[in-house]
């Protein structure tokens, strides 16, 4: 039995869906991490689960017991939001003190629970503080403490990383992991980024449009995607996708993509006409040379990003213009001749009408 499970959940708000059919199961000492693009239904479905809001349909079940009408505070759920409701006019031992104050817990236990929190997470040094006083991920972890400091069945987490700065936030992100693995709660964590949720979840649901387009282990969600729009979502720097047509047969598939064609090895059984296809590859799966190599695709640089230790060539093939990795060992500048290695193992193909992956 999941010790929290969503069944078969939808939500309107009018005549808008906002949620369709979405179905999730959540182990104890998990964290699902749901990923998916501002608008696509993250915030609506944490806040059904804590009980703020209704289903229009589906039912909530946490250890088998339909929850879905008993109200938020009794149901010993935590939330945060991206932006914390931190009082700004209370010190952060107040912050962290206020649930527990709300249950008429002696003062001698209070302290003592938020010494204990305030020490797991790093923060006992802003006990005495106000929020005025502190950083990002102080803000953050003290807002965290809150919900953690009454021992909730699940924490839900809404993009709480999502205002702090772009080292901070992969420095939390790494430091929520390692908490989680620490005290083992149970948490949906719900973000924007892929790459977050690749990294803090033990499962990965990607939402798209208010849907789960796919759950899976973080590995299993990035190297096989199940359609066009999740390959595209979870590729950082932006995918590569070539519209073109393919064609299998004796064991080999061949793509068209404008004039350049490319064959990747299948298995026998796959066999099919002429159809039009998107074929993928990640930037980080294509690379170039500055001289010819037997089966490498000429072309001229037309942009260079600096990504830190990398950069991100785009590189002009006859008509077509294809994203690339540069590492810091290749030296290469805007104008440039140079030589595209696309090894079509890293390539996935799919149907352009449905989207979804063909099987190869």
């Amino acid at each position: 039995m999941p010790f929290l499970e969503i069944r078969d959940v939808s939500k309107k708000f009018g005549e808008k869906t906002a949620l369709k059919n979405i179905s999730l199961s959540v182990s104890r000492g998990e964290v699902l991490a749901i990923a998916g693009p501002p608008g696509s239904g993250k915030t609506t479905l944490l806040k059904i689960v804590a009980g703020l809001i209704s289903p229009t349909s589906g039912r909530i079940y946490l250890n088998g017991i339909d929850i879905t009408d008993v109200p938020p505070h009794i149901r010993g759920f935590s939330m945060v939001f991206e932006t914390p409701p931190v009082y700004p006019d209370r010190t952060g031992y107040e912050n962290i003190a206020f649930p527990l104050k709300l249950k008429n817990l002696p003062e001698a236990e209070v302290r003592r629970k938020v010494y204990e929190i305030a020490d797991l997470l790093g923060i006992r040094h802003v006990l005495n503080r106000k929020p005025s006083t502190f950083s990002g991920g102080e803000y953050q972890r003290v807002a965290l403490a809150r919900a953690l400091v009454t021992n909730p069945a699940v924490l839900l987490l809404d993009e709480p990383l999502r205002n702090l700065d772009a080292k901070i936030r992969e420095y939390m992100a790494v430091w929520l992991k390692q908490l989680q693995s620490k005290i083992g709660i149970t948490a949906i964590y719900s973000t924007h980024d892929p790459l977050e949720a690749l990294t803090i979840g033990t499962r990965v649901a990607v939402m798209l449009s208010g849907e789960v387009m796919q759950l899976g282990e973080p590995l299993a969600v990035l190297n096989n995607p199940v359609n066009l729009d999740v390959d595209d979502y979870v590729s950082i720097p932006a995918l590569n996708i070539f519209k073109g047509t393919a064609k299998a047969f004796g064991g080999k598939l061949v793509i068209n993509i404008d004039k350049i064609s490319i064959e990747k090895d299948v298995g026998r059984g796959l066999q099919f006409e002429e159809r039009e296809v998107m074929a993928t590859i990640r930037p980080s799966d294509v690379s170039i040379v500055k001289t010819y190599q037997p089966g490498t695709l000429s072309g001229k640089t037309e942009l260079i990003q600096y990504l830190g230790a990398n950069a991100l060539a785009t590189v002009k093939l006859n008509y077509i213009t294809i994203r690339v990795i540069v590492p810091k060992t290749v030296q290469v500048s805007e104008g440039d001749s140079v030589y595209v290695v696309l090894d079509p193992r890293n390539m996935r193909v799919y149907d352009a009408q449905s989207k979804q992956r063909i099987d190869l």
